[in-house]
């Protein structure tokens, strides 16, 4: 038991001397909608919801990446801006869009690989959610919500760039209010995803 204790320490503070601490800054932009599925509504007049087609959005903020001799962690604190929209048929030729733009904090933790300059990684990403959208959906906002991310990417010196697909775990609301249609309190299920360019740079 002794040398299982004393391999696991030696085995523990070679990888700490191998490991590569870098902190950098990270900011780009992406491709967003709001995901709609699951619809109930009682309401008779309104026809459908869909998500409407994808739309630009924002991020930036900062990095910690521990490099290991196979893999690395790498986690971020990011201000993500998302533009999202709700296109709703209300019957009688009323189309109308419901915009569900997002202020949210995002927390990825990725475990990712490299070979050469080439980097893939995934992990999960906890969002914490800013906005309030009362008098747009039927409910309060989620506080926060579980998704993931996954992508690829080339790292060259200080500079990083990735290419990522973020999708949704769990909702982040339950339901949608259609203004000016009686009783229009529609329960959904209302999810983010994202694809997103990011650009990294290394500060040390």
């Amino acid at each position: 038991m002794k040398r299982l204790a004393s391999l696991l320490l030696i085995s523990f503070f070679s990888l700490s001397a191998q490991a590569q601490l870098d902190l950098g800054i990270r900011a780009g932009a992406g491709l967003s909608k709001a995901n709609i599925s699951d619809v109930q509504s009682a309401v008779s007049s309104i026809q459908s919801i869909e998500d409407a087609g994808r739309e630009l959005s924002f991020h930036a903020g900062g990095y910690i990446k521990i490099g290991l001799p196979l893999v690395f962690l790498q986690a971020e604190a990011i201000f993500n801006q998302l533009s999202q929209t709700a296109t709703v048929d209300a019957g009688g030729g009323d189309i109308r869009d419901i915009e569900l733009d997002m202020s949210r904090i995002d927390i990825p933790i990725l475990v990712g690989t490299k070979l050469g300059p080439l980097r893939a990684m995934l992990g999960p990403v906890y969002s914490a959610n800013l906005s309030d959208l009362s008098g747009k959906i039927g409910s309060d906002i989620e506080a926060g919500t579980w998704g993931y991310q996954l992508g690829v990417g080339i790292e060259i010196s200080r500079l990083i760039i990735d290419l990522r697909y973020e999708g949704a775990f769990s909702p982040w609301a339950s339901s949608l209010i259609v203004n000016n249609v009686s009783g229009a309190t529609i329960n959904t299920d209302l999810r983010s995803s994202q694809i997103m360019l990011c650009l990294g740079f290394e500060l040390f």
